[in-house]
This record gives C-alpha cells, structure tokens and sequence, in this order.
C-alpha cells in the first residue's frame, strides 16, 4: 500500500498546528514567566526581557516556518492568513524591540567599567543583530505567506471562471517548438 501526500497532510494537519502553537506560544510564555513581575519602567528588567526574547527569537521562527508549511501543503487559506497575522505582529515586535534595546544599550554603555566595554559591545552587537536579524525574518515569512495565500486562491478563481476551450485551430506547432528549430 503507498502512502502519499494526499494522504499523509489531512491526518498531520491539525498535529502540526498544534504542535507549533506549542513552540512559538511556549517560547513567549517562557519570556514572561522568566521575567516577571513586568516592570517596563526598570532598565535592567527591559534588558532582561529582550534577552530572554533574543534566546527564543530561533524557535519562534522555526514553529512559524513549519506552520506556514502545512498550512500551505494542506491548502488551508484560514491557517495562512493566522500565519500571516501571527508573522506581521512578530516582524513589528522584534524591530520595536531591536530599537528599545538599542536605546536601552546606549543608556547603560556610561555605566560598563573601562576594561568590560569591548565585552559590551560585542553583546550589544550579537544581540541587537539577531533581534533585527528576527524581525526581518518574520517580515520576510509574511511576505512568503501572502504570496502562497495567493497562490491558492488562484485556482479557485480559474475554477469559478468555468473551463477553457481545449479545441485547437490549425496545425501551427508551438511557438517553443519553432524557436528550437530555428
């Protein structure tokens, strides 16, 4: 008996959402819980928090990637458009969070001992490079997902347009095939 695609994608369908609402809400969850009570006006806790999100940025967008996969295998419109929305919100969260960071960083710099300052910037550096590094990831995620959430509606308006004529006139072979024998 072969298994193929067809039959494999409706069966792993909603494991995957599910598994990889897990990953990308689980990432967040932990960022919240590890950083909690949120004290947004307190320096060091801004820094903590985006560092925290710095470590989950990698499963973030690994679970959004293998979303947007099976959504896009399934032919699931709805689940694209989640990912779209959930890629939007991320691309703009981590570019905002890039720049606070920046900002923030620039306000510790005056504290950092002379002998430390080439540690920081060497983190300030990795750190604020992989927050935007995200944020352009997810930017780049949204802008695959709206081109495959196209692609799937564009069948369905063929479909709706009603059948093409397959009736052929006259004998002329195909403009590929003449320009091969030219």
């Amino acid at each position: 008996m072969s298994v193929t695609l067809k039959d494999i994608v409706p069966r792993l369908r909603l494991p995957a959402y599910i598994v990889t609402a897990y990953i990308a809400f689980g990432s967040f969850v932990d960022v919240v819980v590890s950083s909690w009570p949120a004290q947004l006006h307190d320096l060091r806790w801004r820094l903590l928090f985006e560092g925290f999100a710095t470590t989950a940025s990698g499963s973030e967008m690994l679970a959004l990637l293998l979303f947007l996969t099976f959504a896009w295998v399934a032919a699931d419109r709805i689940a694209l458009a989640v990912g779209v929305s959930f890629s939007i919100v991320a691309a703009a969260g981590y570019l905002c969070l890039a720049v606070i960071f920046l900002l923030d960083s620039v306000q510790v710099k005056a504290q950092v001992a002379g002998d430390q300052i080439a540690r920081f910037n060497l983190g300030l550096l990795w750190t604020g490079g992989r927050l935007i590094f995200t944020g352009l990831m997810f930017a780049l995620f949204t802008s695959v997902a709206i081109r495959a959430f196209r692609s799937l509606s564009r069948p369905m308006e063929r479909a709706a347009a009603g059948p093409k004529s397959s009736l052929i006139v006259g004998n002329k072979p195909p403009a590929a095939a003449e320009r091969v024998n030219a």
